[in-house]
């Protein structure tokens, strides 16, 4: 068993060398005007993300819902994970506490959705110091682009993949993702009160933050992978990967004595014209394998409530 976590280092793709999947949400409304609320109409998964402080004790058998619950100060982390083989249809906190609270990040399994949903967040609540005339509350989120991804085994699948939340459970994992992977959107601020302004003011509104959930990047089969120490596969595609032949001036490289990156990316194109590689754009990460788990952390400053949204792409309307 290999975990989905290989590296293509410095690898800058042309649009020319693309054959990509075209992004599940590549007809996202950008100029979306909502419902008053700021939030998309339509049917959608509740995920309330709360800020408790320090002393806060958690309930070790505590699984189920749709709250979370992260430092009221300071970084803390939430693991989305999505599996295509699972039968959860509802958003569930399968581990509803994060590192401060029980020392591992908090864990929220998303139903699995071909198409993907829009996301749309919205901080709520007074202030950590309970006070709307003082310091305001703030809370960023940025993703991981290092992803844990893997596929069941498609000649001999494994009844009990659809059950698995980390990549490490399944026997088989098949195939390997970039993790230098970019997001359409690398982070996301939310403030609440803000003194001298009015930013955060009045009956807070609904923000797409869709763009934390956009992956664009590389996902390549495993036998790409044939460098390492003893030739050892290492889980880590580079330039070491690329046979020597794509140096060649013949083949149309420089013949310098090493690969670069012209030449890797011809190398790229190649792999993804034999149907060994695929580059993503844009696409709802949850869609480049069977089981994708996304890390996001959140640095939190005095926020009590942070409520977040998934739309299903299907079945939600804008209203104008």
């Amino acid at each position: 068993m290999r975990k989905l976590a290989i590296v293509c280092l410095g690898v800058v793709v042309a649009a020319a060398l693309l054959t990509s999947v075209s992004s599940v949400l590549a007809a996202k409304p950008m100029d979306v005007i909502a419902r008053s609320n700021g939030f998309p109409s339509g049917a959608h998964f509740n995920l309330n993300i709360h800020g408790k402080k320090d002393g806060f004790v958690a309930d070790p058998t505590a699984i189920g819902g749709c709250s979370v619950f992260i430092s009221e100060y300071g970084q803390s982390t939430i693991s989305y994970v999505s599996n295509k083989r699972s039968s959860v249809t509802e958003l569930i906190a399968l581990d509803p506490y994060a590192e401060a609270f029980d020392g591992d990040p908090a864990l929220v399994q998303l139903p699995s959705d071909p198409q993907g949903y829009y996301v749309f967040a919205r901080i709520v609540a007074k202030p950590g110091n309970g006070s709307t005339d003082g310091e305001p509350s703030s809370i960023i989120l940025v993703p991981d682009p290092v992803l844990q991804a893997c596929n069941d085994d498609p000649l001999n699948p494994d009844p009990n993949f659809g059950s698995y939340t980390d990549c490490d459970d399944a026997l088989w994992a098949l195939g390997l993702v970039t993790t230098q992977g970019v997001y359409e959107a690398t982070e996301a601020e939310f403030v609440r009160f803000a003194s001298d302004t009015t930013t955060g003011k009045g009956r807070s509104m609904g923000t797409d933050i869709t763009g934390l959930f956009l992956w664009s990047g590389w996902v390549c089969d495993a036998s790409l992978d044939v460098s390492g120490p003893e030739g050892v596969p290492d889980g880590v595609i580079n330039q070491y990967d690329v046979p020597i032949e794509y140096d060649l001036i013949a083949n149309g490289g420089n013949g310098n004595g090493f690969i670069d990156q012209a030449e890797m990316d011809a190398w790229l194109a190649d792999a993804a014209e034999a149907g060994l590689a695929v580059y993503y754009e844009n696409e709802w990460v949850f869609n480049i394998a069977d089981l994708v788990i996304q890390d996001q952390s959140l640095q939190n400053d005095g926020t009590k409530l942070l409520q977040i949204r998934f739309y299903p792409v299907s079945t939600t309307e804008f209203v104008r």
